[in-house]
């Protein structure tokens, strides 16, 4: 394969993060570390970032709390030599979920406010800047 970035997956991030199984972990460990080195450079995409949100937060899962993916999150994402897709949205967004009461995506949708428009029906993200396709363009 050639040079350049390369995206990881969910299951990296989150053997990385849990340390666990022990082999899978310390490979994740010495890929970070690779990047951190500038030995190769790696992305996270915000798609993959879902499914860690997903898998962390979840009692089969992880089991963590929403402030301490967060958390978890926006320390691993400081790793140098980390791309992170879309980063300051990306930032944004964890700082909504760990907030509390939205899920993930509402937090990405609503971390393009106010650059973007949101359309919702969901009062949640319209307490916060979305609108609702009732109201008129």
């Amino acid at each position: 394969m050639g040079g350049g970035t390369a995206f990881v997956d969910a299951n990296v991030i989150l053997r990385f993060l849990q340390g666990w199984p022990p082999e899978q972990a310390d490979a994740a460990e010495q890929l970070f570390d690779a990047a951190r080195r500038g030995v190769v450079r790696l992305a996270v995409h915000p798609v993959v970032l879902s499914e860690v949100v997903y898998v962390a937060g979840s009692p089969q899962g992880l089991g963590l709390t929403r402030r301490a993916v967060a958390e978890e999150l926006l320390q691993f994402l400081q790793l140098d030599g980390l791309d992170i897709v879309d980063r300051q949205a990306t930032l944004d967004a964890l700082q909504l979920f760990s907030a509390g009461g939205l899920d993930w995506a509402d937090c990405v949708l609503l971390s393009h406010l106010p650059q973007h428009r949101v359309y919702t029906f969901d009062q949640k993200m319209l307490n916060r800047g979305a609108q609702s396709p009732e109201e008129p363009l």
